[in-house]
């Protein structure tokens, strides 16, 4: 730190310690308050706090917290209101003597971040900086600091050494500014509320708009507001989204349902219609007639209403309120009725085959397959495989037969083995309920049916071997398409059907070959006898 500089900071402190404890302290949480919420000074102010003994209690929670930052990453961020407090007040002037002179530095920034805010406010000039700062710093000091340092008044008078600083003004704190802001607020607010209607004034800004709008919610009133236009005009607005913010807080909406819409009845909007036209200011006016609940068009107004009339078209409006909200009730059961409904059916939509095999079948009675056979149909032999542990669980339960989910799955199937050993229908069942698990692929078809590929995809084309569905697989970079089969149609074909589709087959291309000869040497008669004819002329 350069000579010239120390000695500056130390005629500042100077000045400085010619004031009282009690000034000191009022001009520090000035200074504090003042430098709320500034990004570039967070660091400084901690560090002020624990050099003069300074820390922050929340009047929210009478929590005393040592640091800024401390104090605004808990409450301050959320708008809570905090209070710069001296721990020890007899001993702040003791703190600013033994302060090293580096650490001093920190409140003459701390002024200087003042200052220009200040001059920011008023569009002053900014105070100069560097050695120039540090003079100036200290002539505001010796008078008390009483006004913004861009006035200058001390560069005119100064006092003479021996008279005692005058005491810093009582400027208001930054929570006093808060406090007086809100209570303009709660004025506006009640005058809405008395009114019936918010008066759109300069000095209404959002938060007093949204204080009338949540008191409104609460009350199940709509939210109105009043624009004056220019001669003796205003326009009224009145909010119907209020209905679908009320049933929001009611929790009659719910996440996913469609988003709700007013439609007026034939009578309800006859009866808006007449009152619009009662206030309008000349005949040849109209008004917006938006009856909607959506987020572009939610607003009924009222054009070119003489405002000596505003108040009666409140109230006139505020007649067909209860009918209002009572048609806007019954669309709303109706339309959450209907989609609940479609809930339900998506969701049944939604069930596996299998699960939906067994829901139609415990809804038939009793548990006869229409497709029992007198021999028992072999189960593949990777069958506990093609089946999870809760299909397992699920068809034991339908066939009434102990099956606990805690069991495990090689227990399930052993259960289910021994039982079908036995019941015919229970197999017959399982081959119905679990006919896509249990379907037969393409390469396991060829093995029973002692087939070629080729016949295989032709008695599917000729809808012979009748497919169930069809699954896939990734080859190469893409995705290739496989059908399946139902296992009991497969398993009940024997090889005299086989023998009669290749016999079938067989005859249909001798057929063929003989249609093509027959054709060949009727094209072949025909190409000689024109030969014939060219000959003979």
């Amino acid at each position: 730190m350069k000579p010239e500089t120390e000695r500056l900071l130390q005629q500042c402190r100077a000045t400085l310690l010619q004031y009282s404890a009690e000034q000191l302290n009022t001009l520090f949480v000035s200074w504090f308050e003042r430098m709320v919420g500034e990004e570039t000074m967070d660091e400084d102010l901690d560090d002020l706090c624990l050099l003069l003994g300074y820390g922050i209690r929340s009047e929210h929670s009478n929590i005393l917290y040592a640091t800024y930052t401390a104090w605004w990453e808990v409450e301050g961020s959320l708008d809570a209101d905090g209070e710069f407090v001296c721990l020890d007040l007899a001993s702040l002037q003791h703190q600013l003597i033994t302060m090293p002179v580096k650490q001093f530095q920190l409140i003459a920034e701390l002024a200087y971040q003042v200052c220009v805010q200040d001059a920011k406010t008023d569009n002053q000039p900014c105070p100069p900086t560097g050695h120039e700062w540090l003079r100036a710093l200290a002539a505001w000091l010796s008078i008390g600091a009483q006004e913004p340092f861009y006035k200058g008044t001390w560069r005119q008078e100064l006092p003479t050494p021996s008279l005692p600083p005058q005491k810093p003004p009582q400027q208001p704190t930054s929570k006093q500014q808060r406090s007086q802001q809100r209570k303009i607020e709660s004025r506006l607010v009640d005058q809405a509320w008395q009114r019936g209607y918010l008066l759109l004034e300069p000095d209404v800004n959002n938060q007093v708009v949204q204080h009338v709008q949540n008191r409104c919610k609460k009350s199940r009133r709509p939210y109105i507001c009043v624009q004056k236009m220019e001669s003796q005009f205003a326009t009224i607005q009145v909010d119907l989204s209020t209905i679908r913010k009320i049933y929001e807080a009611e929790g009659k909406l719910f996440s996913g349902a469609p988003e709700p819409n007013f439609t007026p009845t034939d009578e309800m909007r006859q009866r808006l219609t007449a009152f619009s036209e009662q206030y309008k200011a000349t005949p040849e006016m109209s008004y917006i007639e938006p009856f909607t609940l959506s987020p572009r068009s939610d607003i009924f107004m009222l054009d070119h209403v003489l405002q000596e009339n505003v108040p009666q078209a409140v109230q006139g409006f505020m007649a067909l309120w209860p009918e209002i909200l009572k048609q806007y009730n019954v669309q709303l059961d109706a339309r959450r009725a209907a989609y609940e409904a479609r809930q339900r059916e998506l969701e049944e939509e939604r069930k596996p085959a299998w699960l939906k095999a067994i829901t139609r079948l415990s809804a038939q009675g009793p548990k006869t397959s229409d497709h029992t056979t007198e021999a028992p149909l072999p189960l593949p032999a990777d069958w506990p495989s093609l089946l999870s542990k809760e299909q397992l669980g699920a068809f034991l339960t339908f066939l009434k037969l102990p099956a606990s989910s805690r069991e495990i799955k090689a227990n399930l199937v052993q259960h289910l083995s021994t039982h079908l050993e036995t019941d015919k229908n229970a197999q017959a069942l399982l081959f119905e309920i679990f006919a896509i698990e249990l379907a037969v692929p393409p390469w396991e078809l060829e093995t029973l049916l002692k087939c070629t590929t080729t016949e295989r995809k032709r008695w599917t084309e000729e809808n012979k071997l009748p497919v169930l569905g069809h699954g896939s697989f990734r080859k190469a970079g893409s995705d290739h398409e496989y059908p399946f089969y139902d296992r009991r149609f497969i398993l009940s074909l024997t090889s005299s059907d086989i023998e009669l589709w290749r016999n079938e087959h067989q005859e249909l291309v001798r057929e063929r070959r003989r249609n093509s000869a027959r054709e060949a040497a009727a094209r072949k008669k025909a190409q000689s006898n024109e030969k014939q004819l060219i000959h003979d002329k």
